[in-house]
């Protein structure tokens, strides 16, 4: 029989950056993870919080996110992870506006390739009137993580996202590139993240736009 196990993690960003957008409008976040494992079952649960602010004119407000779901491995080379997350912005002045759900299945190999498809049924659109809606949204992500020398690694990613109307359809891809250095329970990564025109079309005209973060974590 298989433990169960209680985890979580500390963190500081530059930036919180979700699928190449900032969520905190080019501003620092400090972040909190706490998730409970079962390794008999796989059942994994947890609650993760960070600081965000969608609004450049809006004051700074706080994400919690509820998520459950399952875990697995197969054999020596493969794992993945099934969620179900409800994410909440219970300070934010447009009440529940950008509350969504979403649920998200990832596989990785070998623990340096890893690949995220994941749907929202009602994520968060800005109208040109102002007003938040939810809509239908898909996305898709790659990402890599290979030793380079020691401790240290590189990392890349790549993914696109797409919202549906009204007004009408949007999508846009994104990219990172970057390095990270493991001093276990800490770890220190740096990386230059990119996304196409879509984006701003999307959100905040600052949402989009290419940024450098660097974010320490620590593990426990």
């Amino acid at each position: 029989m298989g433990a169960d196990q209680w985890g979580g993690s500390l963190g500081v960003t530059s930036d919180y950056i979700v699928r190449g957008v900032s969520r905190t409008n080019d501003r620092p976040a400090l972040q909190g993870d706490l998730h409970y494992y079962s390794s008999a079952s796989g059942f994994v649960a947890g609650l993760f919080a960070s600081n965000t602010k969608f609004d450049p004119e809006d004051r700074t407000d706080g994400e919690l996110d509820a998520y459950l779901g399952f875990a697995w491995t197969s054999g020596l080379d493969w794992s993945g992870r099934i969620l179900a997350s409800h994410y909440t912005y219970p300070w934010n002045p447009a009440g529940p506006g950008y509350d969504y759900d979403e649920f998200d299945v990832s596989v990785v190999f070998q623990e340096w390739l890893s690949a995220t498809l994941a749907y929202s049924p009602n994520a968060w659109r800005d109208l040109p009137s102002g007003i938040l809606i939810g809509v239908p949204n898909e996305a898709a992500e790659v990402g890599l993580q290979r030793p380079i020398l020691g401790k240290l690694s590189a990392t890349a990613g790549i993914g696109y996202s797409h919202l549906a109307g009204p007004p009408a359809p949007e999508g846009y891809a994104f990219w990172s590139l970057g390095a990270a250095y493991d001093l276990a329970p800490v770890a220190i990564s740096l990386s230059y993240v990119k996304t196409t025109a879509g984006a701003r079309a999307l959100f905040y005209n600052t949402a989009g736009t290419w940024r450098w973060t660097g974010t320490v974590i620590w593990r426990f």
